[in-house]
């Protein structure tokens, strides 16, 4: 098993170089990358990026990679839209962020799972969104980067069952499932039922706690999440995939801390339901 970390869960202000030697430092084998609704971090997808080349070479510097791509933006701009001009801003952003896995090397890009987030969710928004996803499982296939959708809070694809039945509709192979087992919780859903219906067609989990109402910024532990239960349904399922370890900074004085215990009791347990945790050596 191979712990990954959310960009957002480490300083905003160190350089790239430094925040991936963070991340190796606390024992993190890979970073998951934002491209989230804001400008600045929308402004990866130009080629031309200060930022982006800056990302290339800190990889290169610390050996640590960046696996995975968190799609975020998607809830800004959503293929489900009723808006022609948004839609086209949607696919815009799948391509610009599949030519930007191929340039890091990310194997997976998280898709969310809104099929709108400003609007109002409709039969019509959801067909829209199915078919602007499966222009992006088309362009995926042809460069060999897979997405996973992810089982959203609050609305959207609330269950993996919901991400079946959508994976169903398109039929592509590099269109899978990244179950969030917080958003599960979040949403009323249970976990052990919802991880069995996947097998197979999980290509990586977010690992946070949650409570119903509460989807963000739970501690581990202190949520509903029945984490000892889902790692163990994992292992049964011959999940072998990464985990990502989901949490946010918020220039709190000891996140840094915090993140680190997190992964220490994160690894803790699943080794206890039968996983091996990839130990990552110092740089």
């Amino acid at each position: 098993m191979r712990l990954g970390v959310y960009e957002k869960a480490l300083p905003s202000d160190l350089s790239w170089s430094e925040r991936l030697a963070l991340a190796r430092r606390l024992g993190f084998d890979y970073l998951e990358l934002s491209i989230d609704e804001s400008e600045a971090r929308l402004a990866r997808l130009d080629p031309g990026s200060p930022e982006r080349r800056a990302i290339r070479g800190a990889v290169a510097e610390t050996g640590v990679p960046v696996w995975s791509l968190c799609l975020s933006a998607h809830r800004r701009f959503a293929p489900g839209s009723a808006s022609a001009a948004t839609r086209a801003r949607a696919h815009a952003l799948f391509v610009g962020a599949i030519d930007l896995a191929v340039e890091l090397g990310v194997r997976v890009i998280q898709v969310a799972g809104y099929y709108v987030y400003y609007e109002d969710e409709t039969p019509a928004s959801k067909a829209r969104y199915r078919e602007g996803v499966a222009r992006g499982a088309d362009l995926a296939a042809d460069a060999g980067v897979m997405l996973g959708i992810e089982n959203m809070d609050t609305v959207g694809i609330g269950s993996l069952e919901e991400g079946l039945e959508l994976l169903a509709q398109i039929g592509s192979p590099w269109l899978q499932l990244y179950p969030d087992l917080g958003n599960l919780v979040e949403r009323g859903c249970d976990p052990l039922r919802e991880l069995d219906l996947a097998r197979g067609r999980m290509v990586a989990v977010h690992a946070k706690d949650a409570r119903p109402g509460e989807p963000r910024r739970v501690p581990f532990g202190e949520g509903g999440v029945p984490f000892e239960a889902a790692l163990r349904a994992l292992a049964s399922a011959g999940y072998a995939g990464p985990m990502l370890v989901e949490m946010w900074n918020d220039d709190a004085p000891d996140s840094v801390q915090r993140l680190g215990a997190a992964r220490a009791w994160l690894a803790d347990r699943l080794v206890a339901a039968g996983f091996v945790v990839r130990e990552v050596l110092p740089a």
